[in-house]
């Protein structure tokens, strides 16, 4: 039959040994990659992959692919290597050891049995590169009868979340969402994706942005009956088993913008005291949660639902008060996100990084509530160092824009690995980014996700040359400490952030700072090590004692030690010469110092940690001292 024959298209995957994976791709639908995203394609085998990493789109007989702010590794292609391309049939591209390429064949669809199936996924409409695809402004109200309720934040602050675990899931991914965004159509169309997928009984859901000065005329006015302009733009999202038209109510956009509240209208036939509806049509229940901050003053949240016709589906005003408070708390999300990014904007390019420090105007006033009241947990924190910044400044002092391009690539890379194993970034100190995990979820494996963090991190910068790209000439070191801190929204009531704030935040950079020290890139205190050692296979990371050190300005000794990539990577440092140099340290702490000399002399060359303490004993004519208890007294930090 001519209906069994049709165009297919496939995304074919070959990893580095023997790998193999098919994904069809659909006209116009994003698909995410990564190694293990969310929900999409995921390229479990290759480490160089980040968890989420590029978004793929089929549209026009082209494969656009663009790699996402946090993605650690660029695309190369044709030996170039770039963070957006655009593919053709049988055309290669390679990140990282895996390759892709299209394939376009006329084939039954029933020969398609290696495809990887995915989850059901929800059309993104996509704006061309050259200008923004114009909208009509359709809206829609029903002549049937309609409960409405109208909300202030703080009237909702003690509502439990409609689904608290998901969204709270959902919202831990607003840093890297934001980091995606590029611009405001950009923003909404994540926007739409984010709230479908945080409220489950969502159908549709619209982002919509009013000119201010129309807003302004629309609250000068207060008239309920006066017509609503159309919106400067204005996106849309339904499920893909959705089968109306979505035409958000006007009556509900313009009255939550004239009166700078969240709106709620549900549709039906009142029962037994008006306590609940039944749905009339379709879609039988709306919310809008106005954007009300200066700086996206115009912005609205709109999200819909069906209810049943056969009189067993109800909707009442409490089903509903959850997911709208979520709704809220993302709307003024957004409008802090906004406005630091106005004021970020003036000051720094750097974009891609923006997304983990947004949190610092989280609901300023009122909406999280007690989800970011700071609390005391166990907390690691990583600090990630940016390395060989003045020589590279030296080269492209004449070069601005590419020594900026340089910068954000390294600072992603750091950000990038942090995020990816769900971390999140508290600040930027100087050079270094301090992520951090423990808060708001706890942690299941203590400091190991951090140790992950670390280990991609490293990876990505000891990339062969010729994959470095806009990475060449940098390095990094990362100090890791796990311990009690005070995590959440930290600052007086003008300015605040989400952070952490303790004396293990002190002792994550000092032990980054000895990362040059002992010439090594990941350095963890005892903790972290102890933690290493029991959860850690060896064959993803690995653990060498280098020294008890007392730093610069602190009384309490603290016990320093190299986190190392499994053997496979790291053949200079076999099990053996490890065990062997842990001997030594032991002997040096112990003030067995001439045992400890005789272990490490002979290493002295080729090992940096080796020669740093015959550096120290020596500086003792290599006698441990009268009052010596087995830790070094740094003179500098």
């Amino acid at each position: 039959m001519a209906e069994s024959q049709r165009g297919v298209v496939e995304l074919i995957v070959n990893g580095p040994d023997g790998q193999e994976l098919r994904q069809q791709l659909v006209e116009g639908q994003t698909l995410r990659l990564g190694r293990a995203p969310a929900k999409g394609l995921a390229i479990t085998w290759d480490r160089t992959i980040s968890r989420e990493h590029a978004d793929l789109c089929w549209r026009h007989g082209k494969l656009s692919v663009a790699c996402l702010a946090t993605a650690s590794n660029a695309i190369n292609l044709d030996g170039k290597m770039l963070r957006d391309v655009v593919v053709g049939d049988a055309e290669t591209f390679e990140i990282g050891q895996t390759s892709f390429f299209v394939s376009v064949t006329n084939l039954p669809s029933e020969a398609n049995t290696g495809t990887l199936q995915l989850e059901p996924a929800v059309s993104l409409p996509a704006p061309t590169a050259e200008e923004e695809p114009k909208q009509e402004f359709e809206t829609h109200d029903t002549t049937d009868e309609v409960e409405e309720h109208s909300y202030q934040a703080s009237e909702l602050k003690n509502v439990a979340f409609g689904d608290t675990e998901r969204q709270m899931e959902v919202l831990s991914m607003l840093p890297e969402m934001i980091s995606e965004a590029q611009t405001d159509v950009d923003l909404a169309l994540l926007l739409c994706r984010m709230l479908l997928d945080a409220i489950p009984p969502a159908v549709a859901v619209a982002v919509t942005m009013f000119d201010e000065s129309d807003v302004h005329e629309m609250q000068r006015l207060n008239d309920p009956n006066a017509a609503i302009p159309k919106p400067k733009m204005m996106r849309v999202q339904t499920r893909d088993d959705f089968e109306g038209r979505f035409m958000p109510s006007r009556k509900l956009l313009r009255k939550a913008l004239r009166q700078g509240e969240s709106m709620m209208h549900i549709v039906g036939e009142m029962e037994s005291g008006g306590a609940q509806f039944t749905m009339a049509s379709s879609l039988g229940w709306a919310f809008c949660a106005p954007i009300t901050a200066a700086s996206c003053l115009g912005w609205c949240l709109y999200v819909s639902g069906e209810g049943g016709r056969d009189g067993n589906n109800f909707v009442a005003e409490d089903d509903l008060k959850g997911d709208l408070r979520f709704t809220q708390l993302v709307a003024q999300l957004i409008g802090s996100i906004r406005t630091v990014r106005t004021l970020q904007e003036h000051t720094t390019q750097l974009s891609a990084f923006f997304s983990p420090k947004v949190i610092a105007n989280l609901t300023k006033k009122g909406g999280a509530g007690d989800i970011l009241v700071p609390s005391r947990r166990d907390i690691t924190v990583l600090f990630c160092d940016v390395r060989g910044f003045s020589r590279k400044s030296e080269q492209l002092q004449d070069k601005l824009e590419e020594l900026l391009d340089c910068v954000k690539a390294a600072l992603s890379a750091m950000t990038g690995g942090i995020l990816a194993f769900d971390g999140s970034i508290a600040d930027f100190q100087g050079d270094a980014a301090l992520g951090f995990w423990g808060w708001p979820t706890p942690l299941p494996d203590g400091p190991i996700s951090a140790c992950r963090a670390a280990l991609a991190i490293m990876q990505v910068f000891k990339l062969p040359l010729e994959e470095q790209g806009l990475l060449e000439g940098f390095s990094c070191g990362v100090g890791i400490a796990h311990g009690q801190a005070i995590a959440g929204q930290i600052g007086t009531s003008q300015q605040a952030k989400i952070g952490v704030f303790g004396p293990v935040v002190n002792q994550g950079s000092r032990i980054e700072g000895m990362t040059r020290m002992f010439d090594v890139g990941v350095c963890i205190d005892e903790t972290t090590a102890n933690f290493v050692r029991r959860l850690m296979p060896p064959e993803e990371g690995r653990v060498r004692r280098l020294a008890r050190v007392r730093p610069k300005g602190m009384d309490t000794a603290i016990e320093i030690s190299e986190l190392l990539p499994p053997e496979s990577e790291c053949p200079q440092l076999t099990a053996a010469i490890v065990s062997a140099h842990e001997l030594a340290v032991e002997h040096v702490i112990a003030g067995r110092w001439a045992n400890a000399i005789e272990i490490l002399r002979p290493r002295a060359e080729s090992d940096t940690p080796a020669k740093v303490l015959l550096k120290h004993m020596a500086e003792f004519d290599n006698q441990p001292p009268a009052d010596w208890d087995g830790a070094f007294r740094l003179t500098s930090k």
